[in-house]
């Protein structure tokens, strides 16, 4: 058996759903999200694709979910037939993704957790360092 790629048609989707959001042309989508037009035109066209934090932010930048992203690719499959051959079952496509998802958000997390600590770093007062007087 082939190796199976579970995001076969992630380009493809990820142009889907660019378009549901509201972006008719990489351009728009680019200049509003501030990623390099380019860069998106490779990630529509799988060449690279997309890091799991540059698809989170696509997703989050597009309003979409896991679950969206599932359904156009899902939706890509049934129009392809080199996707449908090779596609994996839906549980797992769907398991694959909520595992990238956590990763993301975990990293999200993160970095909101730090940015919060900055945050209230940066709104104490700034105390003199003690003097000793004699």
């Amino acid at each position: 058996m082939a190796d199976v790629d579970p995001l076969e048609g992630l380009g493809k989707a990820l142009a889907s759903l660019r378009k549901r959001a509201g972006f008719a042309t990489q351009t728009e989508a680019s200049d509003a999200l501030k990623i390099d037009k380019g860069q998106l035109s490779r990630w529509e066209h799988e060449v690279p694709r997309p890091t799991l934090e540059n698809l989170g932010r696509l997703l989050a930048g597009y309003g979409a979910t896991v679950v969206d992203l599932g359904y156009a690719l899902a939706q890509i499959a049934e129009t392809e037939p080199k996707a449908r051959e090779l596609g994996p079952p839906d549980e797992d496509l769907i398991q694959a993704l909520v595992d990238a998802i956590r990763r993301v958000e975990g990293r999200q997390t993160e970095t909101e957790d730090r940015l919060e600590q900055l945050e209230k770093d940066l709104s104490r007062p700034i105390r003199p360092a003690a003097s000793s007087s004699p």
